[in-house]
Order: C-alpha cells, then structure tokens, then sequence
C-alpha cells in the first residue's frame, strides 16, 4: 500500500500561516470561469454552501445555510462575484469580499411566500443587468419550486450549473492541497481518540461525541453523518450511532465524515476490535476489506479512465457482493464531490460507470470497502483518502489499520 508511513505528533490547532489565503481564492475563482467559458456558462447563481464558498471564499452558518435559500451568489464566466449574505451576517463576508449585499429570503413566508419569491426575482432582473447578462441563461445550482416559477415567470432561463462546477472542482490548487494534508493530520488524531475511547460498556453515541470532540477542538467544522456502530450494528453497514453498549468482542466502525478545517472533507474509515483476541472470521473478513482498499490505492493513477479503473480494481468474494458498498471510489472536496465509480456489474440501482471520465493529477479520491455477509454477525468497512500524484497518490490520513485484525 503507497505512503503508509507512521502517524506523527502534530499541533492541536491548524496554523493559518500554512495557507495561502489569497491564493485559494484566487485559483478556485479562476478554475471555476475557466470551467463557465468552456461549457459557455456566462453567469451563475449558486445556493450551495459549497458553491458559495468555492467562488467568493465565504461561509456562514454552513449547516443551516445547506437547507435554506438564506444565502446566494452570482458568479460571471469574467470579473468578480456578487455575494447575497444572510442580512445578520453581512459584516461577516465583508471581511473577505467588496460587493456584499443583503440577501433577499422568501423561505418561511408562510401564505406570503409567493409575493416574496416575485420580489426577489425582480430585484434579480436589475442586478444581472448591472452586471451585463440580462437575457443570458442563468445557470443554478439548486432551487425550490417558488424560486424555479419567480425565474420563469420573470423570463430568466434558468440552465444547470453542474457541468462549470464539477469539472472545476474535480482537480484541486495547491491552496487546497495543502488543506488536505493539514486536515489529513486532524483526521489521524480524530482516529487516534477514537480508537483510545473504545472499552467495553461505553455506547456508540459516546464513541461519536469523542469523535466530534476531536474535530471541533482542532478547529474542524461538523460530522455530516454519524456512522458509528458496534456489534451486529456494524452488518449491514449504514447504523449510525445508537445508545447499543460496546461488547468486550465487538467490531467497531466508524466513518469520520468530516468537513474539517475550512470545509474541506476528512472522509476515511477504520474498524476496530473491542479487546485484545480476534476471531478467525473477524480477521478473515478484516482481510477481504483490506485489500480490496490497499489494492485500489496501489492501482490508482493519472489517466486511467474511471471504466478501467472499475474493471482493474480487486472484486469482492461471491459471499460479499450483495452487501458491499454502493461505490469503490467517490471524489471530496468541499463536500462530496464529482462522479464516483461504481462496481461494474453492479445491478442495485442506475449506477454507471462514466467512461469518458479519467483520473487526474490532484484529485482527491476515497476508495472505500463494506465486507459482510448476509445475516452475519458483523461486517467491516474501511476507506482511505488520498490526493493522486504524478506517479500515484499520497495518502490524506496515515492512521494505521488494527493490526490485531489485520493479524
């Protein structure tokens, strides 16, 4: 497995001298127009907490802002965006950025929503004329059915923004490089707690608290999932933390599930072993998840195409398949990110390869494993994160796997 070198002592708290602020926001912005010209994109309204702060190196309140319209930008193909802040936080953005206006919200408006949203589409029509693309497409990343109709009804033609952000944000900058490796060290010492806190009679909600406790004091943002499980909560994977009693015996499992430090995704998964024996068909299911991960990490590099990579990769047991995770691989970023790969004679779902997609330098990819049988008594899951490299990839957090399991 590449680059699977010892955890090593780090700082508590991220040094914001390691980053080149100015510099992040720069190479974001310009891959992102760079991204609008090319899929002839002129200008865009963005929602999307990730969005927002990928274009204008802002962010507010990201886990409430994800499920409201409370903040919007727009972003022209040239020239600097215009952010719409949340009206309490107006001086917040102003710290970052010039053009920062209230934002105009009708979510909760109740039986006035409708007179609301009008309002806001027409005060949208000026601003895209200030800013010379009245008539344009608008191209949106996401809206509710009020604001989709305001738009139509104001003649605004409203096109998807997905292809401008997915290809700008596939390959990170150097800027975000540096990011990962500063939250790769966090997610290595959220591990490390993790696995400390593990005892027979501590709950799996418990386990989770250390788990955020570790994030936050590291000046890490939020867990977006709470996969922690125990026990038969580990089969089939998806529990996420109960009040379930650990065992003496007991599989754990955790995702981490991250957005660390400045947003960026700690996405990696361990299992651990509660106690000091384990079993034969512990180890031997351990083993299965291993190298399915260790061989997708060895095989990755740049230029494969996404359909090669799913056709290469170690393919699970007969006994594992109908269990096993939704995809190999998924792309991170400020969120999960991209198209992912998924296994290649996978039938659950519309799932499909896209195979004009290949992996490129600076990437940032997870590949991840579920092992379990059918009505077993546990499974395992286990993902690394890396950046691919010229040559192959840098692992984003080093911590190692439970050699008591990995025998």
């Amino acid at each position: 497995m590449n680059d699977s070198g010892a955890v090593q002592a780090v700082s508590a708290v991220p040094n914001p001298d390691e980053i080149d602020f100015e510099g992040l926001r720069a190479g974001r912005l310009a891959r992102l127009q760079e991204m609008m010209r090319r899929h002839d994109l002129p200008v865009c309204l963005f929602f999307n907490p990730a969005n927002i702060r990928y274009s204008t190196g802002t962010d507010v309140m990201g886990v409430w802002t994800a499920g409201t319209f409370a903040r919007y930008c727009i972003v022209p193909a040239e020239g600097e965006p215009t952010l719409f802040e949340y009206s309490g936080s107006v001086h917040i953005s102003k710290k970052i950025m010039e053009d920062v206006r209230p934002a105009h919200s009708w979510q909760f408006g109740g039986h006035q929503s409708w007179d609301k949203v009008r309002d806001w589409a027409r005060e949208l029509r000026p601003v895209l004329r200030e800013l010379g693309f009245e008539g344009e497409p608008l191209a949106v990343d996401r809206l509710d059915t009020p604001g989709f109709l305001a738009l139509e009804e104001e003649g605004i033609r409203v096109v998807d923004s997905g292809p401008a952000t997915v290809d700008a944000r596939e390959v990170k900058t150097p800027e975000e490089i540096e990011l990962f490796r500063v939250n790769g060290r966090i997610g290595d010492e959220m591990l490390a707690e993790f696995e400390a806190a593990i005892r027979p009679g501590i709950r799996e909600y418990e386990l989770l608290a250390v788990l955020g406790n570790s994030l936050l004091k590291r000046h890490g943002e939020f867990l977006f999932t709470r996969l922690v499980a125990s026990g038969q909560n580990t089969n089939p994977w998806m529990s996420e933390a109960h009040d379930k009693l650990v065992e003496d015996g007991d599989l754990v499992g955790v995702d981490t599930d991250a957005n660390g430090y400045e947003g960026y995704v700690i996405d990696v998964s361990r299992t651990f072993l509660c106690g000091d024996r384990a079993t034969p068909e512990q180890k031997e299911v351990f083993r299965v998840a291993y190298d399915c991960v260790a061989g997708m990490v060895d095989l990755v590099k740049p230029g494969m195409t996404f359909e090669e990579f799913a056709h290469q990769a170690p393919a699970l047991p007969e006994k594992y398949r109908e269990q096993r995770y939704p995809a190999m691989v998924h792309q991170a970023g400020l969120e999960d990110e991209g198209p992912g790969i998924p296994y290649p004679d996978d039938d659950r779902g519309p799932r499909r390869i896209m195979p004009e997609r290949e992996i490129k330098e600076n990437m940032v990819l997870c590949f991840e494993c579920y092992a379990g049988e059918v009505g077993g008594p546990f499974g395992v899951k286990l993902e690394d994160q890396v950046v691919v490299t010229a040559d192959g990839c840098e692992l984003v957090c080093r911590y190692p796997f439970d050699e008591k399991l990995l025998g």
